[in-house]
């Protein structure tokens, strides 16, 4: 099979991220693939890092004021390799993908990344949609899309490391997280709850990578708090710094309030670190197994204080946590896994062909 996958936004969030293991997958199945990608997006240097560089093809940033006429360029690139079917990720992606290929006999596929329902309905002419949960799923159906034409395909990652045995807990224990610094994503919770633990006499060490616009609050709250001899905001880390930095951790904390996802998730079990985790859509799917990670209530600092305590007092309870999460990586969010649950998807939009409109 031939297959174009197009991501027209220059961002690295987690459904640009997801455009690698797509192409992993698909390459290793066999199929030919093209990979879009605009100059300067921030998924080039991942692509070329894992080997991809002959498969990508460059676009020329389309302007904003453009995006919403057919991209000619676009469309001469892709009737060029003659895809079976075509993949856009992002709503942007997706987007100018459709206007270009309109009155062309090529099946259009969506990576969805989002449960925002108005994003949502900006899919309503693609040909397939590809859901990373079940929650999604049911949202897109309840959109009036054809439930056969909604494929689940949980995200997925390469495995960068040997299997982990964690040992006992550092003096003192280190705790982390990672991602963009948004509101959403909760940091301030964590601050708080490792606060709280301060005033209780519990020693933590606790490094936040990652940047964004919250970075100067985030940094007056740690102030404010009197952490700065123990949290420490370590900034973007590249794919081995990120590797290294879950690999030294005692206890990874995503306290996150919203991950229709969540790639962050996938990093932490791969690398087989103890999780916990709030029950976002994301991590109500990945941890459903019992014991494969700790959930605690959305933004609830005294509730991820009394976990965080907890685990790091409890070593058996935290190497299980962390043996747990990386069997459950291995078994459903490895390339291997990820290649079947793609190949499957693929197979059954090509035998429904393209949707009447």
């Amino acid at each position: 099979m031939r297959i174009s996958l197009v991501m027209t936004s220059t961002g690295l969030g987690g459904v640009q991220q997801s455009i690698v293991p797509y192409s992993l997958a698909l390459k290793e199945l066999g199929h030919e693939i093209q990979v879009l990608v605009v100059s300067g997006a921030g998924v080039l240097r991942p692509l070329a890092d894992n080997g991809l560089e002959q498969h990508v093809a460059l676009l020329e940033r389309n302007s904003k004021l453009f995006r919403f006429l057919p991209n000619r360029k676009l469309r001469a690139r892709i009737e060029a390799f003659a895809p079976d079917v075509v993949i856009g990720f992002a709503q942007m992606g997706f987007l100018e993908t459709e206007r270009a290929l309109r009155a062309l006999d090529i099946p259009l596929l969506t990576r969805v990344g989002s449960m925002q329902i108005r994003r949502l309905k900006t899919f309503h002419r693609a040909d397939g949609w590809l859901a990373t949960t079940p929650e999604m799923q049911q949202t897109l159906a309840g959109l009036g899309y054809p439930r056969e034409r909604i494929f689940l395909v949980p995200n997925f990652l390469v495995a960068t490391s040997a299997p982990r045995s964690l040992g006992p807990t550092r003096e003192p224990p280190r705790v982390g997280s990672m991602g963009r610094f948004a509101k959403r994503k909760g940091f301030h919770v964590l601050i708080d709850a490792i606060a709280l633990l301060r005033e209780r006499g519990v020693s933590v060490q606790c490094a936040i990578a990652g940047d964004g616009r919250t970075r100067a609050d985030l940094e007056q709250q740690i102030a404010d708090r009197g952490l700065a001899g123990c949290v420490e905001l370590v900034g973007w880390l590249d794919n081995v710094q990120k590797v290294q930095f879950l690999e030294n951790l005692d206890l990874f904390v995503s306290p996150s309030l919203d991950e229709p996802f969540g790639f962050v998730y996938l990093d932490a079990m791969r690398a087989g670190a103890p999780i916990i985790a709030c029950p976002t859509v994301g991590a109500r799917y990945i941890f459903s197994t019992p014991g494969t990670a700790e959930l605690v209530p959305l933004d609830d600092a005294p509730a991820l204080a009394d976990a965080i305590e907890r685990i790091l007092n409890d070593d058996d309870l935290r190497c299980a946590l962390g043996a747990s999460a990386e069997r459950a990586f291995a078994a459903g969010f490895s390339l291997a896994a990820g290649a079947r649950n793609l190949d499957a998807a693929l197979t059954q939009a090509m035998s429904l062909g393209r949707r009447a409109r």
